[in-house]
């Protein structure tokens, strides 16, 4: 949530209320107020306050974003500090509301079963998604070994892993967030990505790319090569069209965080209404499974 950054939990509620969006991504992930306000003695307290007051105001915590710093080779326990965080944040989004959220996929070094590393991974979460009643959200990943690496396939990265992993963990605490964005950047090819994943996507992380780096733009709705998408790559008339041969019908969770971070904070309200705008056209889109082009 860029928003909270700015103006604080409840202004954040406010502020995409009146923007006109009616859920709420919390996103666990960069808090640099994590222990204060995650993991303080009235964390949950606080937690559940705030998803009342989201509440009266017609809105809802829609989902949430665990933190990603644990590392291959750590223990898979309490005792390691970043697992414990993933645990206390599911139990706080838990609190929140929110249905599901977000854990991402350890990249492994080479020479590791990533495959069976990271089911054994998942399956240790499982007993707190069932005791807090939050669902864990596998993600499709971009598996770059560094920030100037190259993307590959190696971390979730192509349909078949994505549903494979949620197929083997077999548990209804477990369901599939698919980033339209990095199966653009592992596969190219987004629209085949969706048909793929049928029967596995429960949420979508919706933002618009170059087709290289994760940039987390605003969707621009038209074509890769058209004025108006610039230098974007998302063919959003087909994966329109693919998410439609899906029957799609989950939330439109847009993440376009470096957008809103071009804002000053008094430019916020004006950037986030753009944003709904455009969310609520690509739900409607997706529905109908109109071409953007038309």
């Amino acid at each position: 949530m860029i928003a909270r950054r700015r103006v604080g939990d409840k202004g954040a509620v406010d502020m995409l209320k009146a923007a006109g969006f009616n859920g709420i991504d919390y996103s666990l992930c960069s808090m640099d107020d994590w222990y204060e306000t995650v993991d303080s003695p009235v964390a949950l307290d606080f937690a559940a306050e705030l998803r009342e007051y989201a509440n009266e105001r017609g809105m809802a915590f829609t989902q949430s974003h665990a933190p990603f710093r644990f590392k291959y080779g750590m223990q898979m326990c309490e005792k390691t500090e970043e697992y414990r965080q993933i645990v206390r944040s599911m139990e706080f989004a838990a609190r929140l509301g929110a249905p599901m959220i977000v854990i991402h996929a350890v990249l492994c070094p080479e020479g590791c079963d990533r495959f069976e590393y990271n089911l054994r991974y998942y399956r240790s979460f499982l007993e707190y998604a069932h005791r807090f009643g939050i669902k864990i959200a596998v993600e499709n990943l971009q598996g770059r070994a560094s920030s100037d690496a190259p993307p590959t396939l190696l971390n979730l990265g192509c349909a078949e892993s994505f549903c494979e992993m949620q197929r083997q963990l077999d548990d209804p605490m477990v369901c599939g967030c698919l980033d339209l964005c990095h199966a653009l950047i592992t596969t190219g090819d987004p629209a085949d990505f969706i048909r793929k994943s049928k029967g596995f996507v429960d949420y979508l992380h919706i933002h618009d790319n170059d087709g290289i780096w994760d940039l987390h733009q605003l969707p621009a709705l038209g074509e890769p090569g058209d004025i108006a998408h610039r230098n974007f790559q998302m063919p959003w008339s087909r994966v329109i069209a693919a998410l439609k041969d899906i029957s799609y019908s989950g939330p439109v969770n847009l993440e376009p965080l470096r957008y809103m971070d071009n804002f000053r904070t008094q430019e916020l309200p004006l950037a986030l209404e753009l944003a709904a705008a455009t969310g609520k056209a690509l739900g409607e889109m997706i529905l109908k499974g109109e071409d953007p082009q038309q």
